[in-house]
């Protein structure tokens, strides 16, 4: 788990190693990314700056949705992660990824969440300054809200994994929650993928 000290950036990439989007994540608290506002777009797609969706997942299929809509079928790498941040701070790598769950980031693909990184305190930069690295967003997880103390942190964070509160489990709404959203701006989105 991690505690951030600053505005959560995430930064989504595909393929080519170019930035598609930039989105800020407004609250992420223990294994949920909430309202996520997307803040940088390429120019053809200014219409997406500043449109908030309830979950970063909902923004992540939402952005790319309507700027690159083969992701879906055509990932070239077959990367699921997409959404990476850059962050500044001592994580060691030895503690990512050191817990299974289901994510719904990216259509419910099985993702990692780090409980071994106890309560390392990091910064998330916008964009890269030379004094970090990237990281796949959901490896982060459980992020810690500010404030909260670490022994406080670490007895909640057991809690949700031992009910499972580690595991998206909502992915599936989070897909039609983002779909719902599309079609009520009438951006003309894809119909919905037969499950």
């Amino acid at each position: 788990m991690v505690v951030v000290l600053d505005p959560l950036y995430v930064t989504l990439f595909v393929d080519d190693g170019d930035p598609l989007a930039t989105l800020h994540v407004q609250d992420a608290a223990y294994f949920k990314f909430g309202t996520t506002e997307v803040i940088e777009t390429p120019a053809t797609h200014v219409h997406l700056r500043h449109k908030k969706y309830n979950t970063l997942n909902g923004a992540c299929v939402g952005v790319l949705d309507d700027i690159m809509p083969s992701w879906r079928t055509a990932r070239g790498r077959g990367d699921p992660h997409v959404a990476w941040m850059y962050v500044v701070g001592e994580l060691p790598h030895s503690e990512f990824s050191s817990q299974g769950a289901r994510t719904g980031l990216l259509d419910g693909h099985h993702s990692f969440v780090s409980p071994l990184a106890a309560t390392r305190r990091i910064s998330v930069r916008r964009s890269p300054d030379g004094t970090g690295r990237w990281v796949p967003a959901h490896v982060l997880r459980p992020f810690i809200p500010a404030g909260v103390p670490d022994n406080v942190a670490v007895q909640c964070v057991r809690e949700l994994i031992a009910k499972g509160g580690h595991h998206s489990g909502a992915h599936r709404k989070e897909k039609k929650r983002a779909r719902e959203e599309r079609r009520r701006d009438g951006e003309g989105a894809a119909p919905p993928q037969q499950q």
